[in-house]
């Protein structure tokens, strides 16, 4: 018996060791997934700030309660993440709900905006389900492996599916056509609503490392593609010195209802009343933020947005910049909003994509996007010759993305300095050209590079003049 204690005490050391061996590796500590989210090499809003991630106070969160729950103080000039933000050993080491939702806020709003007690609160809180009862310590801890974000591969362990497998659900229309076909995620029709803020104001996350949102937002949900799948999808917009930044990404809602959206919720031609999909018939547009003049806010979309292939011209926003005190970020006054622009300088697709033509017609849109960048979808990679080449001045460059990912193509003189970025964003699948003017170079021997995480080409132009 002495043995077997002994085993268990064992044993329960070793797996103290590893989680703490992988932790450094974790999403949890990395903080990456913000750094991704934000980084100008995968689209983001660093290409409108020019600020990099190192200079905010993003990597520097911590809990809400400016303390560690074992109560002792952050001192947030030389805080680091640790295993101290989420245990208090003094009490073991099980990790409190409220720990969770100090920095989850997200799920925060979602229990303030659809409470369990109402019956559009999630199922599975109601049924006494925390945050462990989903996910795995390796998820949290650490799995030895280095991530991106969350929604990257492997990152993330918990599915709807390791409950209500497959081949267990019963059988209707729903559950046979999407869902046992693996081509709708449990989530799109099975999410309340998803809840995010928008138009976030930069400037107030730059003097006090807070957020200040003119809104949140309830009571909608983005139909994007993820992995092949119909998924939900979330949007967020944000603001800073004048110029405007948009993000569109798969979201999982902790906001789950057994029956959350029948039929005509998602499809126009099965005599439902979609707002987003009637208006873009009309016009292919489809509004997203509108700014109220006479309540200072935004009217933000309710019910299912489908996604469209042409996203970038055909999604709508406006913004509103924050006049009031930025050192405040406690108090609000939002007789400050102000309306800005309905320009977007920067809006990008983040580990998702926008919905194809032949989902968008099952849908019941009428009118389908004809975008080059969506048409044909290429098979592989490829970097085409120039032309016309040898050329003066201009020549067009060509290229081909058969999944969408980061692109960089940049000019290069015959001993390798660099002389103009052509590209440099995060683009769908599809055919691309590119106009190179080189009016200020004189005549030789140039070189244009391709740079994807999976592909790299170069090819030699010629300017003669």
């Amino acid at each position: 018996m002495k043995k077997i204690f002994t085993l268990f005490i064992c044993l329960g050391i070793a797996s103290s060791l590893l989680a703490q061996a992988n932790f450094s590796t974790s999403l949890h500590a990395t903080r990456q997934g913000k750094v991704t989210a934000y980084s100008k090499e995968n689209g983001g809003m660093e290409l409108i700030t020019n600020i990099p991630m190192k200079d905010l106070a993003c990597l520097k969160c911590h809990s809400t309660t400016e303390k560690y729950p074992d109560g002792s103080a952050i001192d947030a000039a030389t805080y680091t993440p640790s295993c101290k933000d989420c245990h208090d050993f003094t009490k073991g080491t099980s990790v409190d709900e409220q720990t969770c939702y100090n920095c989850h806020n997200r799920q925060v709003y979602e229990k303030q905006l659809y409470p369990d007690s109402d019956p559009t609160g999630d199922v599975h809180r109601k049924k006494g389900l925390t945050c462990m009862s989903c996910h795995k310590k390796d998820e949290l801890h650490g799995d030895g492996n280095t991530y991106k974000s969350w929604l990257e591969a492997g990152a993330s362990k918990t599915s709807c599916v390791e409950c209500h497998p497959l081949d267990k659900l019963s059988s209707n229309t729903s559950h046979d056509v999407h869902a046992k076909t693996n081509k709708v995620d449990c989530l799109a029709c099975h999410t309340t609503s998803i809840v995010s803020c928008t138009n976030c104001h930069f400037e107030t996350l730059l003097a006090t490392g807070k957020n200040r949102p003119l809104k949140k937002i309830k009571g909608f949900e983005l139909l994007v593609k993820r992995n092949g799948k119909v998924t939900s999808g979330t949007f967020m917009t944000f603001t800073y010195n004048g110029k405007t930044n948009v993000i569109i990404a798969p979201f999982r809602s902790h906001l789950i209802q057994k029956n959350a959206r029948t039929c005509t919720d998602c499809h126009a031609n099965l005599g439902g009343s979609v707002a987003a999909i009637n208006e873009y018939n009309t016009d292919q547009k489809i509004t997203m933020a509108k700014w109220d003049e006479a309540n200072k806010t935004l009217i933000t979309p309710t019910g299912v947005v489908p996604i469209p292939a042409d996203w970038k011209t055909s999604l709508k926003f406006d913004f509103a910049t924050y006049d009031g005190d930025v050192n405040n970020a406690a108090t609000t006054d939002p007789t400050k909003w102000r309306y800005i622009t309905s320009n977007v300088d920067n809006i990008h697709f983040y580990y998702a994509e926008p919905l194809d033509n032949t989902t968008l017609s099952k849908l019941g849109f009428t009118k389908l996007p004809t975008s080059v960048e969506n048409n044909n979808i290429p098979t592989e990679f490829m970097l085409s010759q120039n032309y016309p080449n040898p050329f003066n001045p201009m020549t067009n460059i060509s290229f081909t993305l058969p999944k969408a990912t980061n692109v960089k193509l940049v000019v290069y003189n015959a001993i390798g300095e660099h002389i103009k970025t052509l590209v440099n964003e995060y683009k769908q699948a599809g055919n691309y050209e590119v106009k190179f003017d080189a009016s200020n170079l004189s005549s030789g021997v140039y070189f244009y590079r391709l740079e994807t995480p999976n592909y790299t080409s170069t090819k030699k132009l010629i300017l003669m003049k």
